[in-house]
């Protein structure tokens, strides 16, 4: 069996990953294919059926010429993150302590940087951007070496501070980031598509 599976490159990689783990578990095996790329381009090519699967931060607009259907995978909400030294400085007056501090940013008009804009704006805070990267392991790797705070999912903070070296500011739960399987059809029908669906909404986002 073959599943392809598009990831739209606003996702974190981590958190694509562990959507998708569950199925190098099933039996018989499936042999998957992976292919990254903007939302637009891959909705295309599930519409032509070259893909199974598109998996987004973001549901596929209603305005589209054909049919989609979102399926909702989870939500979670932001922890920030940074190097040892800056994380024990930011901690402290937090989340004031962001305004004025270097931030390494997701891309703009992507869903989790306007989530963020939106939370910040709130409070009147704006951080100074080092940087703003699409590639999230990008950012990942720039936090690690201490050039800004670095705001992640709580679903994979663990894991990626861990691999990175930062330490933990603090956890916001007014921050939320929202994950879609997107399909052509209504009926989850590959099993692939219904494992990773169960395996997200009651466990990885529970």
């Amino acid at each position: 069996i073959r599943f392809h599976v598009g990831v739209a490159d606003s996702v974190p990689k981590l958190i694509a990953y562990e959507i998708i783990r569950p199925v190098f578990k099933l039996r018989p095996s499936v042999e998957m294919v992976c292919r990254e790329g903007k939302v637009d381009a891959l909705l295309g090519q599930l519409a032509a059926q070259r893909l199974d699967i598109v998996l987004a931060d973001e549901p596929a607009s209603s305005g589209l010429k054909f049919k989609t259907f979102n399926h909702p995978l989870g939500t979670s909400d932001v922890t920030f993150c940074a190097a040892p030294q800056l994380a024990a400085k930011l901690r402290r007056g937090f989340p004031h302590s962001l305004h004025g501090a270097p931030a390494l940013l997701p891309a703009e008009n992507t869903a989790f940087r306007m989530a963020l804009e939106t939370w910040l704006d709130s409070l009147g805070i704006r951080p100074r951007p080092v940087a703003e990267f699409e590639d999230t392991a990008l950012r990942h790797h720039a936090a690690g070496d201490g050039l800004g705070f670095v705001p992640i999912h709580t679903a994979i903070v663990k894991r990626a501070a861990s691999q990175n070296g930062w330490k933990v500011i603090v956890r916001v739960s007014q921050c939320t980031g929202q994950f879609y399987a997107i399909t052509a059809e209504r009926k989850l029908k590959h099993p692939a598509t219904r494992v990773i669906t169960e395996h997200a909404q009651l466990r990885l986002f529970a």
